[in-house]
Order: C-alpha cells, then structure tokens, then sequence
C-alpha cells in the first residue's frame, strides 16, 4: 500500500513539476509580502489564521480558474452561461457586501473614493461609488467570488451532457448554494456570540466546500450515477 501511495506521489511530483515550483514561488512571495507589511506598520497579528485565510481563497481560486477546463460549445450557449453567470456574480456580490445598492434611499458617505492599506489580502481595499450604488473590493473576496462564478460559468457551459441529467445538476445547485451562504456566514449580524468569531473559519470552509463541487463537479456527478 505504502508502496503505491509513494509511486502515486512520484507520479504528481513529474508531471506537475513545473506547477508546484510556481506554487512555491506564489507562497514565497505571499509570505514576504505579509511580513514586511507587518515589519513596516508594526502591526502585531493575534490571530494568524485571519492573515492566512485571504491566501487560501486566493490561491485556492485562482487555481481552480487555471486548471479547470472549459467546453467548446456555440456562440448560443456561451451567451446564456454568461448571462446567467453574470447574475450569479451580482447576487453574490451584494450578499457579500461587495456591491451596495441604494434602492431605497442614498447610501450613507454619498460618494466615495478611497484606498485603505490593510493587512494582504485584506487589503488594499477599493471603495468606490455613488450615493446609489457602491463597490468595496476587498482582494480575496473579489477575488473569490470571481473564482466560483468563473465555475459555475464552466458547468452551465457543460450544461446539455451534465446539468440536465440531474446529477451534475445536483452537485452544481448544491455548490451554488453554498457560495451564496458562504458571504451570510461572515455578517456578523446574524450570529450571536460564540458563531461570531468563527464567522471567516466558517465562511473559508464553505468556499473550499464549493470550490470543491464546482470545480470536480463532472467527478462526483460520475461516481453518484455508478453508485445509483
């Protein structure tokens, strides 16, 4: 058993040689990044896992957007998808607090404009916008939240052999479901005390989650039709 779990490891190690140098690189980089931030602010981190947690949607994401792999479909269906994807984006973006609308009245601050150097990851943050509408693009929320509609856009592209059988369909609803509770997990208004301060564990873990199903959607949905 050992034997084959150390050729397996072999096996990735050869053929995705050059991915994991480059993931490397990204790491070094992202931890230099982050210590001299804090060497230059003199801010002292007492929970090192919010300064981790933004790199794990970052990379996490962008990885899935690189590796996935996008069907050859029509110009026609490529169209839906993103119409639809487009949708998803602003739902899960005014879920999470990305995207404020003033539907019923003028945001408060009126119009803005600034750059807020937080922590990497954190920051630098972007608020933008006018008294109706507002955009505050935080790095890894953005970032995020683009990753998983770039996914869903894959699936709906592999919507007419997958999707309409109803196990990938399942699979994708489920993971759609997810992303937008994942943004619900980190209002804080909606806990009390002890769910508070585990709001971004959670919120991490449904994004993996998600990341997860959309992303090895065509998988799962295989190995739940052999098992049926």
């Amino acid at each position: 058993m050992s034997g084959a779990v150390t050729s397996r490891v072999r096996q990735v190690v050869l053929t995705e040689g050059a991915a994991i140098r480059w993931w490397c690189l990204v790491l070094a980089g992202e931890i230099a990044l982050v210590t001299a931030y804090l060497a230059v602010t003199g801010v002292t981190v007492t929970e090192p896992r919010y300064v981790v947690y933004p790199f794990v949607w970052i990379n996490i994401g962008v990885w899935a957007m690189w590796r996935v792999e996008v069907p050859s479909v029509d110009r026609r269906q490529r169209a839906i998808a993103t119409a639809i994807a487009g949708v998803y984006l602003l739902v899960l973006s005014w879920a999470g607090g990305v995207l404020l609308l003033g539907l019923t009245g003028p945001i408060p601050g009126g119009a803005v404009s600034s750059i807020h150097w937080n922590v990497p990851g954190w920051g630098p943050t972007v608020v933008y916008g006018t008294p109706r509408i507002r955009l505050a693009l935080i790095p890894f929320k953005t970032i995020g939240y683009v990753a998983m509609t770039y996914l869903v856009y894959v699936r709906l592209l592999d919507a007419t052999r997958a999707v309409l059988s109803g196990v990938l369909g399942l699979v994708s609803c489920v993971g759609c479901t997810f992303s937008i509770l994942l943004p619900l997990l980190g209002a804080t208004t909606l806990f009390g005390s002890t769910l508070t301060g585990l709001s971004w564990d959670l919120s991490t873990l449904v994004y993996l989650l998600t990341v997860a199903l959309l992303y090895w959607a065509d998988e799962i949905g295989a190995a739940v039709s052999r098992r049926r």
